[in-house]
């Protein structure tokens, strides 16, 4: 998900594609066939991403390691490096393997970081409700022009309180806990009300996430969209 990263590279050394070069960083010895799957699925995703985001830059760095710090059920997570960077950590003792979780996970994550480099190039996100929209955002990209099913786009039914929970924020609340998983137990609510409320306004707005990537938030939002 979005944050600006310090980037140390300790050895990289990858391929470039289409648009996007893939460096492989740490000390995990990614397999040739692992290199050459993640380059293709990056360089495809690019390649796909740009039709409908063709603010993204033209030359993109995805840096791709090795670590436990992942989504579990997922095995890897991304994140968003301002401007045109990409990082990917993938568990290579996940049980699925490098290769599996790269050719399941990989694309959609991509799409996910694509539109919030575009999207942070554009809007300065601040407060807890902005972000909550730029993950909203991303996520509708990601499942509506990627083709996947995330986890954190499936809200449940009583979003509208979840909605309701995150309005009545301080803007400086702990983002972690209401982006990540929250001190009671549930994960991604901000991301999930984000998409509820994005699938909203390109209801009433009849744009899509990728039309909507530079809407300031109090337009995604809408003047009635907290009430509901």
């Amino acid at each position: 998900m979005w944050r600006v990263l310090a980037v140390s590279l300790l050895c990289a050394c990858g391929s470039s594609t289409k648009g996007i070069q893939t460096q492989f960083v740490g000390s995990y010895p990614f397999s040739a066939t692992e290199r050459r799957t993640i380059a293709r699925i990056a360089g495809l995703a690019a390649i796909d991403a740009r039709r409908s985001l063709p603010a993204l830059a033209s030359r993109i760095t995805l840096r791709v390691q090795s670590g436990k710090d992942v989504i579990p059920e997922l095995g890897a997570t991304a994140a968003a490096v301002s401007p045109d960077w990409v990082s990917w950590t993938v568990d290579p003792d996940n049980a699925q393997g490098v290769l599996r979780i790269a050719e399941t996970h990989l694309r959609g994550a991509l799409f996910h970081e694509f539109h919030h480099l575009v999207r942070g190039s554009a809007v300065n996100s601040r407060t807890l409700m902005d972000h909550v929209v730029t993950e909203g955002l991303a996520t509708a990209f990601e499942r509506d022009f990627a083709g996947v099913s995330p986890l954190w786009a499936e809200y449940p039914g009583d979003v509208s309180n979840w909605v309701d929970e995150l309005a009545k924020q301080p803007p400086t609340a702990n983002r972690a806990d209401w982006l990540s998983r929250h001190p009671d137990g549930r994960r991604w609510i901000g991301l999930k009300a984000g998409t509820y409320l994005v699938d909203l306004a390109m209801k009433r707005l009849n744009r899509s996430s990728a039309e909507l990537v530079s809407t300031p938030t109090d337009e995604i939002l809408g003047q009635d969209a907290l009430a509901r």
